[in-house]
């Protein structure tokens, strides 16, 4: 494994400039994953891309179709359903290269090759998808890289996202507003997070959470995520400094879950051991929502118990390290299952696009959100 630390500082760097170019701050994302990427050539080609776009809308052909023809037909961009969540595909270089990618980062390069033959489009970040839009797009449509460059009206991706979530949504208007840049490259940086995260690669999953963070140092909710990870990491005091400044920014409706599971770690007892161990061999398991609300009734009843006989016990010392192990018990059982512990009695199941989400005691899973919304991001499943 390379060391991160130089690609993170490049990133601070660029971060502090005053204005983002997105396909820039991309490539720099690119260099995070792979130090040794060449950055030059990933500009030369999106500029031969852009140059076969030009060359077709000048012998006549509308802006957008030029731009889909070139990418999607002649080059053959389209989603990787193989690998999808590989780390490289979260790098614009990677993807120039291979032809293959995941949504956000087709995106860009679609955006990108657009902008540079003068159209004027830009990424629309939707729960578990991105697409593109933009006014030189027909009226009413997005273009969907992914998909090979399909044209898309808002009800067939609203269709489209509720077949990733597994049930049927409902996509408000604002949920087709363009992302900002700084919101584009930040859920480019979730993403990776994921990726190497799933992989135990917690080093490359911290740098990525730098980076994030230098893009938005007023949002606490990194700061939880930082320490959620140093805790999988088994580094509890580093951890605990990130969580505890999460609680005490006194944002965020999970910040008492945090609290609470803050009050363990603080004891001695959650640390590593969150970490599922041998014994409990379905770790990061993806979820689709059927088998996240198979799992659920199970993840209720340990849940259930364990609250019970917490909340029975008295105060005094020996109640303490009873209720410490009762926690540390419900952390190994729900993590055995593939679930993600994210405070007291809160538990993820991650979907590969973002998060089922479940809070005892709700009834049912009802809830979803993105890796970079968080627990106050959620959204109702219907």
């Amino acid at each position: 494994m390379s060391d991160p630390s130089r690609a993170v500082e490049r990133f601070r760097r660029f971060a502090a400039e005053n204005s983002f170019d997105v396909f820039e701050g991309a490539l720099a994302i690119a260099e995070l994953i792979d130090p040794d990427e060449d950055l030059a050539s990933a500009r030369s080609r999106i500029d031969q891309l852009a140059a076969q776009v030009q060359e077709r809308i000048r012998s006549g052909e509308m802006p957008y179709e030029a731009l889909r023809h070139v990418l999607f037909l002649e080059e053959g961009f389209s989603g990787d359903t193989t690998s999808y969540d590989d780390p490289a595909n979260s790098s614009i270089a990677h993807v120039l290269r291979t032809r293959r990618g995941m949504p956000i980062t087709l995106s860009v390069v679609t955006v990108e090759t657009g902008r540079r033959a003068g159209l004027e489009l830009a990424g629309v970040g939707l729960p578990g998808h991105f697409v593109v839009g933009g006014r030189d797009l027909p009226d009413g449509l997005y273009l969907d890289p992914f998909a090979g460059g399909k044209l898309c009206d808002a009800s067939a991706l609203t269709q489209r996202v509720s077949a990733i979530l597994g049930t049927s949504v409902e996509l408000p208007v604002e949920a087709f507003t363009p992302d900002s840049a700084r919101a584009v490259l930040m859920r480019i940086l979730l993403n990776l997070r994921r990726s190497y995260e799933r992989r135990d690669r917690f080093e490359e999953a911290l740098a990525a959470l730098e980076c994030a963070q230098a893009l938005d140092a007023d949002d606490v909710s990194l700061r939880r995520e930082r320490g959620l990870l140093l805790l999988k990491d088994g580094r509890s005091e580093e951890a605990l400094e990130e969580l505890e400044a999460y609680v005490s920014s006194g944002s965020g409706e999970d910040a008492e879950a945090v609290a609470k599971l803050v009050t363990i770690v603080r004891e001695g007892l959650v640390s590593s051991d969150a970490r599922p161990t041998a014994s409990g061999a379905a770790a990061k398991k993806i979820f689709t929502l059927e088998e996240a609300r198979q799992v659920l009734p199970q993840v209720q009843e340990i849940t259930s118990q364990a609250v019970l006989r917490y909340a029975r016990l008295g105060a005094g010392e020996e109640a303490e390290s009873e209720r410490q192990g009762i926690v540390h018990d419900w952390v190994e059982s729900v993590t055995s299952l593939g679930a993600e512990i994210k405070g007291l009695w809160l538990v993820d199941f991650d979907s590969g696009a973002g998060y089922y989400c479940w809070k005892y005691p709700e009834s049912r899973l009802e809830y979803f959100h993105g890796y970079e919304e968080g627990f106050i991001g959620r959204l109702p499943l219907q």
